[in-house]
């Protein structure tokens, strides 16, 4: 028998809306059924984009959690400066994302919460450490610190600096040819998954021209000394092979939450962890912690 089958039928929808007068598109996931429903935001990371979270978002709407798969501004189908990362933005993404749920008649407007993969972990911690009014967050590989070596830190700092000069005199940010990192820190422990992130043209585009200053805080911020501050429960997930944010800064962002809250570094799984090896299991607790909570 097919189990497939068995599962709730899932609808889908394309939305779009604004934030600080940029247009953001999603994509709505809804239960196929009548009611009002919690709901769940979806915040990809830096060069992301919502389709990779497609899959998670199906299993929240078969939990009965509406789940909305956001591209971030300058990202994916959204509009903003191609590419930047500005949590200034972000949270304001958040919030807009937040707003719209309410107004729809499907969702119970107290009872969304979010997930945040890697920069879009920042994201929502922010949004919620400024109270944002988030009944539960899920994040996966949050950046919460920085994130350079001792080694790269010198450069990106000098590349900073020069590109706010550029900015000051007209000329835009700064452009990094850096499509070679891609394939220099696996960002998952299954080698498949690895080559399809090296292949994708969209991240190869990304990569090839890294603004700077605008994408600096995918690499450089300090959510970590804010999170006191979120009141809503946190479950932190994060691979226990992550080499591009190591697991010491999920349990950085654990002993610094002060409310309800859980911890999970997941084996043989890297930063991608919802594409990667382990991804039935991240995707389980993200629908667990949300269906007890939300």
């Amino acid at each position: 028998m097919d189990m497939q089958n068995l599962l709730p039928i899932v609808q889908q929808e394309p939305v779009q809306f604004s934030s600080q007068g940029d247009e953001l598109v999603g994509r709505l996931f809804l239960p196929a059924r009548e009611g009002r429903f919690p709901a769940a935001i979806i915040c990809h990371g830096a060069f992301g984009y919502k389709e990779h979270f497609y899959e998670l978002a199906e299993a929240l709407a078969h939990r009965g959690i509406a789940a909305l798969a956001l591209d971030m501004r300058g990202h994916g189908e959204s509009e903003g400066p191609r590419f930047h990362v500005n949590m200034q933005a972000w949270r304001a993404d958040v919030a807009a994302a937040l707003e719209y749920l309410k107004s729809r008649r499907e969702i119970e407007s107290h009872h969304i919460g979010a997930l945040g993969f890697s920069s879009g972990g920042t994201a929502v911690l922010e949004a919620a450490a400024q109270g944002a009014s988030l009944r539960a967050l899920v994040t996966l590989s949050a950046t919460v610190r920085n994130v350079l070596t001792w080694w790269q830190w010198p450069f990106f700092k000098t590349a900073n600096l020069v590109g706010a000069f550029k900015r000051r005199l007209g000329f835009g940010d700064l452009r990094l040819p850096l499509a070679f990192a891609l394939k220099s820190v696996p960002a998952a422990v299954d080698p498949r998954i690895n080559a399809s992130i090296v292949g994708d043209p969209y991240l190869v585009q990304a990569y090839s021209g890294l603004p700077i200053p605008g994408a600096i805080e995918c690499f450089i911020v300090d959510t970590f000394r804010r999170t006191k501050n979120v009141q809503c429960p946190v479950c932190v997930i994060h691979g226990a092979e992550d080499r591009v944010d190591p697991p010491a800064s999920a349990k950085l962002l654990y002993d610094n939450l002060r409310g309800s809250k859980a911890l999970h570094i997941v084996a043989d799984s890297g930063h991608v962890g919802h594409m990667d090896k382990k991804k039935g299991e991240i995707i389980q607790l993200t629908c667990d912690w949300f269906a007890d909570r939300l």
